[in-house]
């Protein structure tokens, strides 16, 4: 006799919410990806440009509060966990890049 596989629902349930967000970050680190591969090498012509060096950090920060993201999702953090998670690192981040423009860009 051979056992049904299960698959999960098409559609969310009524409690919970869309997983937008997860998508959002997920292409939000691409992104930056593609942008960091761009700064880079304006950084290494322009080492002095003050907007470039702020285009770098920010794009430096986004993408590791972004890889941060998917580590802690990875080792297990628990689903309900997951959208909190989005907007404490994005508050850190703001954090890291508002001391670091402010006192040292």
């Amino acid at each position: 006799m051979m056992q049904s596989l299960s698959r999960p629902p098409a559609t969310l349930t009524a409690s919970s919410k869309p997983a937008y967000l997860g998508m959002w970050t997920w292409l939000t680190q691409r992104f930056s990806a593609i942008l960091l591969l761009i700064l880079l090498p304006w950084h290494w012509v322009n080492p002095y440009s003050r907007p470039v060096r702020i285009a770098v950090l920010l794009v430096v920060i986004m993408h590791a509060m972004a890889g941060i993201r998917v580590m802690l999702t990875d080792v297990g953090l628990a689903e309900r966990w997951h959208r909190g998670l989005v907007w404490i690192l994005a508050a850190c981040g703001l954090v890291i890049f508002l001391y670091f423009w402010l006192w040292h860009v």
